[in-house]
């Protein structure tokens, strides 16, 4: 049995696929991720008649996102795994954007934006669908103005644009005419489509447990700076 868990966004989602069922639940972004995890990922084991023993593998969005609610998930994950002694697949936000689409033309280049607040952008370049899972990557936090001045380098026509926002970014299409745009908000993530793409990757994508962290790209950019 799959169990899914993403905090990165405004609201939690914990998800179960057992044989060819789907459970899912959302916990509010108004409440408390930290008590309220634990009593969610028990109830949705109770609808799927399920016992957290049955658990075989955990797929995690990692980030970038939320950092509180990113934190509690990973420390109760990982407690988790241990516990019952099973492989994660760390997914990110990006991945978990584009492969929320289930129909798009699969050779147009993939441009992933995420709200980071402050007039900043969390992005990815990706040359096309196939390059989702590949485990290097070279991911950006960008002010608006670097962003658009960053993506010539790319030399982008036709391509997709998959956002997270529809007010976030609103002015792309006008500076990229070429451009087709995709807005994922966080209730429309499809979660049943998504779980099935990563299951078709899951045997190329497992991680130890403690090779598990968070895709905490401040961080990761304040250092490369210094």
């Amino acid at each position: 049995m799959i169990l899914f868990l993403d905090t990165a966004f405004n609201e939690t989602k914990i998800a179960l696929k057992k044989d060819e069922k789907f459970y899912k639940t959302i916990i509010s972004e108004k409440k408390n991720i930290s008590k309220e995890i634990i009593k969610s990922l028990n109830d949705i084991l109770e609808k799927a008649n399920s016992s957290v023993k049955d658990i075989s593998i955990i797929y995690l969005n990692n980030g970038p996102g939320n950092f509180t609610s990113l934190r509690v998930a990973l420390s109760c994950i990982k407690a988790l795994a241990f516990y019952l002694d099973v492989p994660i697949i760390k997914l990110n936000s990006f991945q978990i954007l584009a492969l929320s689409k289930k129909d798009f033309n699969e050779s147009y280049p993939i441009i992933v934006a995420i709200d980071a607040k402050m007039n900043e952008i969390y992005w990815q370049f990706y040359n096309d669908k196939d390059k989702l899972f590949h485990e290097e990557q070279n991911y950006h936090l960008s002010s608006k103005n670097d962003f658009f001045l960053e993506l010539k380098e790319y030399n982008l026509k036709k391509h997709y644009i998959f956002r997270n926002n529809i007010d976030f970014l609103s002015d792309y299409k006008k500076l990229m005419p070429d451009a087709i745009e995709v807005i994922i908000e966080n209730k429309k993530i499809d979660l049943h489509h998504l779980i099935l793409m990563v299951e078709k990757q899951q045997h190329k994508l497992k991680s130890k447990i403690e090779d598990i962290n968070l895709l905490y790209l401040r961080d990761n950019i304040a250092k490369k700076n210094k």
